[in-house]
């Protein structure tokens, strides 16, 4: 595989942070550059300029989550040669009608953490996982939060993924239960030749199985047609 930069996008706390597990296991050769979302910026149209001063020459965007449909926009500039979602979506994962309960008040407590390991990193998870995302969810303001997750339950990028003239590859967490299968699937009809990789494992796939990861990334990079 060629040198290759990751542009690492996070999902909804937008702080980066829950990247370090992921980024300590990257191979050698291979860079990352973690983006860190300001937190006062809610929608895809705020954030989109600050993620896209990020983007390196012959890089490659991987887009956890929330960042999905960002990371369908930001491929479309010639300094990215392919796109890798983790666990995301291009149109509502959920029933685009919750997005009428994003609203600031239910995020202003910190998540239980029986709430996170059920939906985001599972039973097995080590408590100080657990904490690191609690504390990211918290470095944002709760209508921040509630702003971003309305966007996720209103997104559209369908037309524009398939007009992308990039390859397109799926991490998807076996155990995911935020994000469900049709993701993938709507994924998929749009895309045929789009790839996936399935890994046993939570929502918060990267933090919690980083060397499977990136197997299955340097996999996905190295086969024929992922220039």
């Amino acid at each position: 595989m060629n040198a290759t930069t990751l542009i690492l996008l996070p999902g909804l706390d937008g702080t980066g942070e829950l990247f370090r597990p992921f980024i300590a296991a990257a191979p050698y050769g291979v860079a990352t550059i973690p983006v860190a979302y300001p937190t006062h910026l809610g929608s895809y149209e705020e954030i989109e300029p600050e993620a896209r001063d990020k983007l390196a020459d012959n890089s490659v965007i991987l887009a956890e989550s929330f960042s999905g449909p960002l990371g369908v926009r930001l491929a479309r500039d010639p300094r990215v040669r392919a796109l890798i979602l983790c666990n995301s979506f291009v149109s509502p994962p959920r029933w685009s009608r919750l997005r009428h309960l994003a609203i600031g008040p239910l995020f202003a407590r910190r998540p239980p953490a029986s709430l996170l390991r059920w939906l985001l990193v599972g039973n097995a998870a080590p408590p100080g996982l657990v904490e690191k995302v609690q504390e990211a969810i918290q470095r944002v303001p709760a209508s921040v939060v509630a702003r971003r997750l309305g966007q996720a339950l209103s997104c559209d990028e369908r037309s524009a993924l398939s007009t992308l003239a990039k390859p397109v590859f799926y991490l998807r967490g076996l155990n995911d239960a935020l994000v469900p299968s049709r993701s993938w699937r709507e994924i998929s009809s749009l895309r045929p030749e789009a790839r996936i990789a399935e890994i046993l494992g939570p929502h918060l796939l990267l933090q919690v199985e980083p060397e499977a990861c990136w197997e299955a990334i340097l996999a996905m990079l190295t086969k024929p047609g992922a220039d």
